[in-house]
């Protein structure tokens, strides 16, 4: 059920939210929250791609990450790295 809700708000942001916006997504049920936060977008010959930073924290322990992802031709984010 996290990784259900990190990715649908994963997507979320990557679509719809403005650079430096923060999302944030918990479960009641297991206690465990993240936050995902596009940052600079950028267009390659592919289609569009987003940088974004993303912390969840799962157990009381915070994890931070930095990635990149592209917008497939059906719609749906694709985490490159």
């Amino acid at each position: 059920m996290d990784k259900m809700k990190m990715q649908k708000t994963t997507n979320h942001a990557l679509e719809k939210m403005r650079s430096g916006s923060v999302s944030s997504w918990t479960n009641p049920d297991s206690g465990n929250s993240g936050t995902v936060t596009p940052m600079r977008t950028f267009k390659t010959a592919s289609g569009y791609c987003r940088e974004f930073q993303q912390k969840v924290i799962v157990g009381g322990k915070e994890q931070d990450a930095h990635g990149t992802a592209c917008r497939k031709p059906d719609g749906t984010w694709e985490i490159k790295s």
